[in-house]
């Protein structure tokens, strides 16, 4: 083999078959989307009531002058508290807020999250806090920050058309009632107050009967003042 064979080959096994501009401008991977798993929701009728998870994240960031802190975070980390997808949330577990009047608390308070690879404190320990592998175990230079998942579970009653239908019939029936007081007995109630706030609280007590305003010309005689 000559020495031009031995340079000829030597140059092919190093040949770059890509250029560079395909090599900068190269497409990357997707991120994948945040996921979250969580314990199991009680069995329940879905038809009647649903459940819900909220879900807060700690944060910390670890110093050799204070340790692990909320207050040693750094301006592109995380806020000390975040939602289930780590984005920003002005909530924690002392003001965090129900979605409506709806829904109600099944768990008295914020638990711990344990399901996943945590230590015994439930937190999980990375090299940094975007795009990092979260383990259970504190390891040199690969734990300077941490995060640990509080869960709560929430509930709220599924109004059906039976349960619309007899609310509905409860109002009719309270129509249909007596009224608790007559015309007479009201009139003379009328004649024994002496103030028309006295009188509008009389009023007040039988709930402004509609079967009650046949004698209302007698009722207005009896104020003082035209505004009551």
């Amino acid at each position: 083999m000559t020495l031009t064979e031995d340079v000829g080959s030597i140059q092919k096994s190093y040949k770059i078959r890509k250029s560079l501009r395909e090599l900068v401008h190269k497409p990357r991977p997707k991120a994948h989307k945040f996921s979250i798993t969580l314990p199991p929701l009680p069995p329940h009728d879905h038809t009647k009531e649903e459940f819900a998870y909220d879900v807060l994240y700690e944060c910390q960031r670890g110093s050799l002058a204070v340790g692990y802190s909320s207050k040693t975070l750094l301006q592109f980390d995380p806020n000390p508290w975040c939602d289930a997808n780590m984005k920003f949330t002005p909530m924690n577990i002392e003001n965090y807020q129900l979605p409506d009047p709806m829904w109600e608390w099944v768990s008295k308070d914020w638990m711990i999250d344990m399901t996943e690879d945590v230590d015994e404190a439930g937190w999980q320990y990375a090299l940094k806090f975007h795009g990092a592998v979260w383990h259970g175990n504190y390891r040199h230079f690969r734990s300077f920050v941490r995060r640990r998942r509080w869960i709560r579970l929430r509930r709220r009653l599924l109004q059906t058309v039976s349960t619309t239908r007899q609310s509905t019939m409860i109002k009719h029936n309270l129509i249909d009632m007596e009224p608790s007081i007559n015309q007479d007995e009201l009139l003379q109630r009328l004649k024994k107050c002496r103030l028309d706030r006295e009188r509008l609280s009389v009023f007040d007590s039988c709930g402004y009967d509609v079967r009650l305003l046949e004698k209302a010309d007698e009722y207005v005689k009896l104020f003082d003042y035209e505004n009551s």
